[in-house]
């Protein structure tokens, strides 16, 4: 006995399987994620490691070679691309089609470990990331104003960016074209000279003279305290009074110690204004449109 003879013999059998077979078909319809672009792993491994404040011949002589020459005995690698800058390095390795990103990334952060002493002392952090189409971002936005927004940056992340965040389905949300501002210390060369004011020493007594950490907790019968000792600065005028040599040299005698927002390399624009952008990156797995709507 055939499909067809079957059916035909037992009618309402077959109508009921039809109508169960539309009914899940409806409810998988309705419960389907929808994406922008398929879910793609692509052989492709990106490197970055930021070293702020040098130039980029010291990037490349002190980081860029010493890791392209650990990441060079990861097999299977297709072609390498390094870029080195005044902010850091930056490398890519292509595979070929089929290779494990994954592994590969797993694989290419125990190199960088194996050599990290061969880079600065001070170099704080490398990042290794696989190129996914689920990491792209869902939506990019331009946000233009008869006010200048270079200096808006507490406004647009407290009333833009964070409302952004907390939508069901968004990951994260990057604000670019505008920028936090920042301690800059602008020294006096002459004065350090005539000082004989060490550079590097200074930076260090900078770095550990700021800090925040988590020393311990203490038990006092049923209570529990956290220690936690703060060493941040507070004011442009407590950086300024750090002694610098000896107890009547300060900072403020050497340098001009000033809060001022930080010279943008790069610019956005909308409609010939300039404008401010905004990255939003959904979640693994969650609806595009339900996140768009």
């Amino acid at each position: 006995m055939n499909l067809t003879q079957h059916s035909i013999r037992k009618p309402v059998t077959t109508l009921m399987v039809f109508v169960c077979f539309v009914v899940l078909g409806i409810i998988s319809a309705r419960m389907l994620p929808l994406e922008f672009f398929p879910d793609l792993d692509a052989p492709f491994i990106f490197i970055d490691i930021p070293y702020p404040g040098s130039t980029p011949r010291e990037i490349e002589r002190e980081i860029t070679r010493p890791a392209e020459e650990a990441l060079a005995t990861i097999g299977d690698v297709k072609r390498m691309t390094s870029r080195s800058g005044e902010n850091g390095a930056w490398i890519r390795l292509n595979f070929e089609w089929g290779i494990d990103a994954n592994l590969k990334a797993l694989e290419a952060k125990e190199k960088l470990e194996g050599v990290r002493h061969l880079f600065p002392r001070d170099l704080e952090r490398f990042n290794v990331r696989k190129f996914s189409t689920s990491d792209m971002e869902m939506l990019i936005l331009r946000l233009s104003s008869n006010r200048d927004l270079s200096g808006s940056y507490d406004m647009l992340n407290r009333n833009l960016k964070r409302r952004i965040e907390r939508i069901p389905g968004v990951s994260k949300v990057e604000l670019y074209g505008v920028e936090k501002k920042e301690i800059r210390i602008l020294l006096e060369m002459d004065r350090v000279i005539s000082h004989g004011v060490d550079i590097g020493s200074l930076a260090q007594r900078l770095q550990r003279g700021n800090f925040m950490v988590t020393a311990g907790k203490i038990t006092d019968n049923t209570r529990r305290l956290v220690v936690r000792p703060v060493g941040e600065y507070q004011s442009v005028g407590e950086i300024e009074e750090i002694p610098v040599a000896g107890p009547n040299l300060r900072l403020k005698d050497i340098a001009e110690v000033s809060y001022d927002m930080p010279e943008l390399e790069y610019g956005r624009h909308l409609n010939r204004r300039y404008a401010v952008g905004l990255n939003v990156y959904k979640e693994s797995g969650a609806n595009l449109v339900d996140v768009m709507i």
